[in-house]
């Protein structure tokens, strides 16, 4: 039986737009595992509120639900993974993490992507076009693990 640390469920907004980045855009095939850095869906979120929107760390750990410690160590986790990328070359891939999906995010069930869509007619996926949707929040329970399958990024 596992004793550790429960991990809080961190809020973020809505997946990204996109899933896979490479320093390399001729890499077609997916790159051996040592030269893959993943980056969690919480990590992501961090920089997207400090780095993008300008946010200071402690409204944005305060829109996350998390202290201002560990969004501090989330930002830092995720910077340092960016710097991988940048620097090192590696491919950088967002999936993971104990999230809860904050406004309008839908999965779809055929290619496992997680996606926003504020308009309820013509829930198509954006990804593969398939109609077979689920609201992220009500069908994964507040915590979508649709993104998680890396076989889909």
């Amino acid at each position: 039986m596992h004793h550790g640390k429960t991990t809080k469920k961190r809020t973020v907004e809505s997946p990204p737009k996109n899933f896979r980045f490479s320093a390399d855009k001729t890499k077609t095939n997916f790159p051996p595992d040592e030269s893959v850095v993943i980056m969690r869906l919480d990590e992501f979120e961090a920089i997207r509120l400090v780095d993008k929107n300008g946010y200071d760390h402690a409204k944005a750990a305060e829109i996350m639900g998390v202290s201002r410690p560990t969004f501090t160590k989330l930002l830092n986790k995720a910077r340092g993974k960016l710097s991988e990328l940048i620097i090192d070359g590696k491919t950088l891939i967002i999936s993971g993490g104990s999230i809860l999906f904050s406004e309008d995010v839908y999965c779809c069930t055929i290619c496992k992507r997680p996606f926003k869509h504020d308009v309820k007619e013509d829930l198509l996926c954006p990804i593969c076009k398939s109609s077979e949707i689920i609201k992220a929040r009500s069908a994964c329970h507040g915590d979508c693990n649709c993104c998680e399958d890396e076989e889909n990024l």
